[in-house]
């Protein structure tokens, strides 16, 4: 099984984050989703990102001092950008933001469009170093993920299969150890629906089946906690807490 990868896409148009989402979801990845550039900061900061989709209409200035900022983490390599951008910016390159290079990143047009989306994002990808494997694990109190098997392992022995929208969603919470995420956030970050819609029992009833299936493999089920108004999040200490 190929080592999975992680796609972040950034856009104040609800509509391009929405077709951009899908398209991913389609192609197997679990893409995150920012409105603006301060998300996108916060989101880098506690995932690893492989692919970053930026859209053109983010002010120029921002772009430019939100890839330098990308650019000199000694830590991690900057992410390959895809740029969507209007069916004029390939006649006009020099519109293009001045970090964008045609040699290293890669290029859509909006409207965007399924297939060629799906085109550049497999090119790109696939020019890109596969990050190590130790890299696809998360630990967050004896709990480790392993992304590329899709299971949730124990410290004590044992693996929990996972669904794909299960591991999103493990996922994103590992990522933010000891973090409450709202269901607003979760419905919009990893079920890929537009602001203030969606369902929250969507995501209750994952999680609940998620509890369901720690406790039959004999986990703490409160290991997932949820605090009303605040949202869902994996606990650091296998502490005794109340939850819903």
């Amino acid at each position: 099984m190929s080592t999975p990868v992680q796609l972040l896409i950034v856009s104040p148009d609800s509509a391009v984050r929405h077709v951009a989402h899908s398209c991913l979801l389609d192609l197997g990845h679990g893409p995150l989703l920012a409105s603006d550039l301060r998300q996108a900061r916060r989101i880098w900061t506690s995932v690893q990102i492989d692919l970053i989709c930026l859209d053109s209409v983010l002010p120029a200035g921002e772009l430019e001092r939100f890839w330098r900022w990308l650019s000199i983490d000694p830590e991690r390599p900057a992410p390959t950008v895809l740029l969507m951008a209007p069916r004029s910016a390939k006649l006009a390159p020099a519109s293009l933001p001045a970090f964008f290079q045609p040699q290293r990143d890669g290029l859509v047009t909006k409207p965007l469009q399924g297939g060629e989306l799906a085109r550049e994002v497999a090119r790109l990808l696939a020019a890109r170093p596969s990050r190590s494997r130790e890299a696809e694990l998360l630990r967050v109190n004896g709990l480790t993920l392993d992304g590329e098997a899709r299971q949730l392992l124990f410290a004590e022995g044992g693996a929990l299969p996972l669904t794909p929208t299960e591991l999103r969603l493990v996922r994103y919470l590992m990522a933010r150890p000891g973090e409450f995420v709202s269901l607003d956030e979760l419905l919009e970050q990893v079920w890929g629906f537009p602001a203030d819609t969606g369902s929250p029992e969507v995501v209750r009833s994952h999680v609940s089946n998620l509890r369901r299936k720690l406790r039959a493999m004999g986990e703490d089920p409160q290991l997932l906690r949820s605090i009303p108004y605040r949202g869902y999040g994996f606990v650091i200490e296998r502490a005794a807490a109340s939850s819903r």
